[in-house]
């Protein structure tokens, strides 16, 4: 298992991409941020969780202005 918080102060993030041993998920600490998993995509704001299964390609992207927090884990 793997859990980090991540700080992202400028707009986007890391390309569409799959992981095949791990299941990735996501809890907004703060801010907002475009979660795509498969063919859903999620406008996930402050106290929003999302979950990536294994095998499924997906992203996301920080939006708006200022500080964003999430917590990432795998």
């Amino acid at each position: 298992m793997f859990i980090f918080e991540s700080t992202r102060i400028k707009e986007g993030g890391p390309i569409l991409h799959t992981h095949y041993e791990t299941d990735e998920w996501w809890y907004v600490l703060q801010g907002e941020f475009l979660i795509k998993v498969g063919d859903k995509t999620y406008n996930a704001k402050t106290g929003d969780f999302v979950y990536g299964p294994r095998k499924v390609p997906h992203t996301f992207a920080k939006v708006g202005q200022g500080e964003a927090k999430l917590i990432i884990g795998h």
